[in-house]
């Protein structure tokens, strides 16, 4: 019979000196092995006693290969998948063994197969059920009469079975399952106790001190008078945890009386102080202005739950560092503090609201300096089906530190103020399957900003104003490779175009397009790929940035040994002034090969670029560190 209760699950990580040691010992085993495991080559796998599967199939089924390394581990995984095979086709009975010869720095590996009698389903029968009818039963098993016999999809089916019951308010049912052998027939028995429905006669709450009842309450699913559902549970659960003010939430369900069909759900929680200050270390990615995969030290402070009522204030104060491998030296690219309070409902609903003072320095090697104070107000909010939409008003005062000596008329840059009104909203489905090293899935992302700017000019003491729309789409995608399914295939595909509705076509430096670097086109210096201009000695070329882009990334990363992987990738893309200036010949390319060590923080990534068509002024390509991969 299986677990009928609810139960609060909790991992307790114990241990020592003793422990760590022996951890350290077993990875240097793990390290200085793998090259002596390395010298050994597979030269032939064979089979004996398979009469009824091929060889040539099992061989697919191995992740052993012959001409390849023999590694132990592997061998003796593969020894699991193929008794897996055989039971998940009927052969209930098979018996593998295998064995290893070696000559020189060469193995050979021979299976021995006993395969035995192939059993068939004759039915699947159920008694006591009265919830479902016997079709609606047979629906979970994804096994019909006939098909060959696979304990697998039995135990699935009982799973799918149970779940069912439990999240239409009978968690007490009883499941039991017999099977019958004539010869090689199995006939599966099912017997169904569903027992009381239970419903929640009442709520409790236990270690509630400084949150409101009511804040626990509005993320619950399931409420007083509901059917029990263990699906509604653990997604409340999700819910309360996700409001950050506790360290700890249990679920528990107390029968009121014997009869056992009404039940009070008890909300155990333990409450997180709700004061806190913190000091993190990072990686930042600014979406409009690139600066690379930047290393961040962030230090915060704030209260996690004002009033009792889960609203939050904090502030912090973030530097971020790279490192220029050109100029040899560690800069700082920005440095932003702000005020933070976050409504966690918006409209009755789970959308937290976000309101914003920030005061920016950004100080990039090779553009523009400038500061910017924003105030604004964020609105996001988050689907089951992985969609998120959030929606952004604020104001922007950008302040250009430098910039008199520019041709304004020719690269349409703001001298001065630019005083920015904006609403944009960004719609992003995620995928994903881990965010700092993805395997698989994908993330798609569009961006939409209207904006209405005007800009004082320093020198002309005017003010003129501008109207431009910002689209931006990024799709990225994560596959194993298909000729070699350890490998990780990732592609990324990204556009953006600014238009002016206005005949002053202005657009502030902080809303420019920019690519080249670490995270875009590597093999060029940060934001150097598309339009620039040269400083007052005509050598150093600065960025402008521009208002059409394209991006393209395709990247193999590979599993070396341990925690290293290596990557060989492709990069193609530019940044055009104007979007009348856009030639499919003006497209750059960079191709190259790094090294990236997979850390707690994420992974620490070394790459060179190398460009395809260098200009007269660019090098051949570029060294770049940085943390996470490029996306």
């Amino acid at each position: 019979m299986r677990d009928n209760y609810i139960t609060n699950l909790k991992l307790t990580l114990a241990g020592g000196l003793a422990f760590n040691r022996l951890v350290f010992l077993i990875l240097l085993l793990g390290i200085f092995t793998q090259p002596v495991l390395a010298d050994l080559k597979v030269h032939k796998i064979s089979f004996e006693g398979n009469s009824t599967v091929g060889s040539s199939l099992l061989k697919e089924i191995l992740k052993t290969k012959e001409k390849q390394e023999f590694d132990a581990k592997i061998y003796r995984i593969d020894q699991i998948l193929l008794k897996n095979y055989y039971l998940s086709n009927g052969f209930l009975n098979v018996w593998i063994e295998s064995d290893v010869k070696r000559n020189g720095d060469q193995i050979d590996i021979i299976f021995t197969i006993a395969e035995g009698v192939r059993f068939l389903l004759r039915s699947i029968n159920f008694t006591g059920a009265q919830l479902l009818s016997e079709s609606e039963l047979l629906n979970f098993f994804k096994i019909v009469p006939d098909d060959f016999f696979q304990s697998a999809k039995i135990e699935e089916g009982l799973n799918s079975l149970e779940d069912y019951y439990f999240n239409h308010g009978k968690p007490y049912v009883e499941i039991t399952e017999e099977r019958s052998f004539d010869d090689s027939i199995v006939v599966v028995n099912i017997t169904i106790k569903e027992n009381e429905t239970v419903y929640i006669s009442r709520i409790d709450y236990s270690g509630l001190k400084k949150v409101k009842r009511f804040i626990v309450g509005r993320e619950l699913v399931i409420h007083q008078h509901d059917m029990y559902s263990r699906i509604k549970i653990e997604k409340s659960q999700k819910n309360i945890y996700s409001t950050g003010l506790f360290d700890f939430v249990g679920m528990e369900l107390r029968a009121v009386d014997s009869t056992r069909s009404r039940a009070i759900l008890v909300v155990k929680v333990v409450e997180k102080k709700t004061k806190w200050v913190g000091v993190r270390f990072g990686i930042g990615y600014e979406q409009e202005i690139v600066f690379g995969g930047t290393f961040d030290f962030t230090l915060e402070f704030g209260h996690r739950n004002l009033f009792g009522t889960a609203r939050s204030v904090y502030l912090n104060a973030i530097p971020s560092f790279s490192y220029d491998f050109s100029q040899k030296k560690i800069t700082n690219p920005k440095n932003q503090f702000s005020f933070n309070y976050i409504e966690p409902w918006i409209g009755y609903t789970r959308t937290p609201g976000i309101f914003r003072l920030a005061y920016t320095q950004v100080r990039p090697l090779y553009a523009a300096n400038y500061d910017y104070f924003t105030s604004a107000f964020l609105v996001q909010h988050e689907y089951e089906s992985n969609w998120r939409i959030s929606g952004t008003i604020a104001y922007n005062r950008v302040q250009i530190l430098e910039g008199d000596s520019l041709d304004q008329e020719y690269y349409q840059i703001t001298r001065g103020q630019d005083f920015i009104y904006s609403l944009s909203s960004q719609l992003v489905r995620d995928t994903r399957d881990n965010y700092l090293n993805p395997q698989f899935g994908s993330v798609t992302d569009f961006n939409v900003k209207l904006a209405y700017t005007r800009t004082r000019d320093n020198n002309q003491q005017g003010t003129t104003t501008n109207r431009f729309i910002k689209l931006m789409f990024e799709w990225d995608r994560y596959q194993k490779f298909r000729f070699q399914r350890k490998w990780i295939f990732a592609t990324r595909l990204k556009v953006a175009n600014i238009f002016s509705f206005d005949q002053v076509s202005q657009v502030p430096v902080s809303d420019r397009l920019y690519l080249g670097g670490a995270s875009t086109v590597r093999g060029y210096q940060e934001q150097l790929l598309g339009p620039v201009r040269f400083d007052q000695n005509n050598q150093n070329p600065i960025a402008i940035g521009g208002n059409l882009m394209f991006l393209s990334n395709i990247e193999l990363r590979i599993p070396l040994i341990w925690i290293i992987w290596g990557e060989a990738f492709l990069d193609i893309g530019n940044v055009w002034f104007q979007s009348s200036k856009f030639k499919i010949s003006d497209i750059k390319s960079t191709s190259g090969l790094g090294i990236a060590f997979l850390t707690p923080l994420g992974p620490i990534r070394f790459d060179y670029g190398l460009k395809h068509r260098p200009e007269n002024y660019e090098s051949g390509g570029e060294f770049h560190i940085s943390i996470a991969f490029a996306f």
